[in-house]
């Protein structure tokens, strides 16, 4: 894997996705300082609720990509299952 898929980003930060303050803490709390390119591209269309299809090398971010949003959805007063995902 070359160094650039990991770090040829657009430089924003995962404030600019106005996440939740918990997941946030989370985040950084698990070592994530910046967004990796996969997660500048998928996070933005996935926070809309869209369906994406997104496909990026071994160790860049993938898993991040999707369970960032997917976290942001849950409402944690609605005590009943959320979310609609499919990862293959």
């Amino acid at each position: 894997m070359a160094v650039k898929d990991v770090t040829a980003t657009k430089g924003n930060d995962f404030e600019d996705y106005f996440l939740k303050r918990e997941l946030l803490m989370g985040i950084y709390e698990k070592g994530f300082e910046r967004p990796s390119p996969i997660q500048e591209e998928s996070i933005p269309i996935v926070l809309t609720g869209s369906d994406i299809l997104a496909r990026a090398k071994n160790g860049t971010g993938k898993t991040a990509a999707f369970c960032i949003p997917a976290l942001e959805k849950i409402d944690q007063d609605n005590n009943v299952i959320q979310g609609s995902y499919l990862i293959e």
